[in-house]
């Protein structure tokens, strides 16, 4: 659980709008999406009766140090986008801080297995290693079975992103859904739908993986890794439907590791072609420029 003073729990009370029960300017639903987006569970399931403000009081008293640092981080960066300004700016400062330390502590969500090891950092000069993430791309197509073909699609994505830093957790269960992992970009979340197959993605495809988004916090975006190509006219409705969700190709990865180009840098750059166009996929050939 995170260790605050009495000092750093007065100042996240004046900076987040607590005294009166409150947690800034969200509604009971917009929190519960909110602190859903940070910890992945209903707080209110959790912590019920509570008003936001004691919710949020006893989820920093409890949590892992990196929950309470990521839900800092993103109250805060909320908090600007909005002109919000509650307590004052120096300790704002200070709360933000806190919270990078806090999410700092804890960079490693996965553990690799023997048979996986091999896919890692330099340890020399840590620089990305592409001709390991390549080998380890093309073993997937070695096992024997799809439904293994799918699992070891799952557990080599876990690495890629935890190569770039990037926060992954693999893949698990809700209450009403399964979720193939998700990672960090920036301060967002990303929630994952990989697809293993050699026949092409069809839109029911990409309806199932936004209606679950739907279901989660409205700040979660999603990204859909495919080894096949997505039907045109998949790309073509959600075009004209909105959506959260952008592609990576397997073929993209490839192209990555030969360009030895930043992956962050390509989903960034993916995701602002989506906000920017309304389009969820869009080739990113000049990888050069993304290193």
């Amino acid at each position: 659980m995170a260790k605050l003073n009495f000092i750093q729990k007065q100042q996240i009370d004046e900076v987040f709008n607590m005294k009166n029960g409150y947690f800034l300017d969200f509604s009971n639903r917009e929190f519960e999406e909110f602190m859903k987006e940070v910890v992945g569970y209903s707080v209110y399931k959790k912590y019920p009766g509570l008003s936001k403000a004691k919710i949020f009081r006893a989820f920093c008293n409890e949590e892992e140090d990196r929950f309470v640092g990521k839900a800092i981080i993103l109250a805060i960066n909320y908090m600007r986008e909005k002109g919000l300004c509650y307590g004052g700016n120096n300790d704002t400062d200070k709360i933000y801080t806190l919270g990078k330390r806090l999410l700092g502590k804890n960079e490693s969500t996965y553990t690799p297995s023997n048979k996986e090891r091999e896919v890692k950092r330099s340890d020399s000069d840590d620089k990305i290693d592409y001709s390991l993430i390549l080998k380890n791309l093309f073993k997937i197509e070695k096992e024997s079975t799809q439904q293994l073909k799918g699992y070891a699609f799952e557990h080599f994505l876990v690495y890629l992103f935890g190569l770039f830093r990037m926060e992954p957790h693999a893949s698990y269960k809700t209450e009403t859904d399964q979720i193939d992992g998700s990672f960090v970009l920036g301060e967002s979340t990303v929630l994952i739908e990989a697809k293993y197959r050699k026949k092409a993605i069809h839109k029911d495809d990409l309806i199932l993986f936004q209606d679950k988004l739907e279901h989660k916090s409205t700040f979660a975006r999603g990204l859909f890794i495919s080894y096949s190509e997505v039907d045109d006219n998949a790309i073509s409705y959600f075009s004209n439907h909105g959506s959260r969700i952008t592609i990576l190709y397997t073929q993209e990865i490839f192209q990555m590791c030969q360009s030895k180009a930043d992956l962050r840098k390509i989903l960034k750059a993916k995701f602002r072609y989506l906000d920017e166009t309304g389009c969820i996929w869009c080739p990113v050939r000049d990888f050069e420029k993304m290193k």
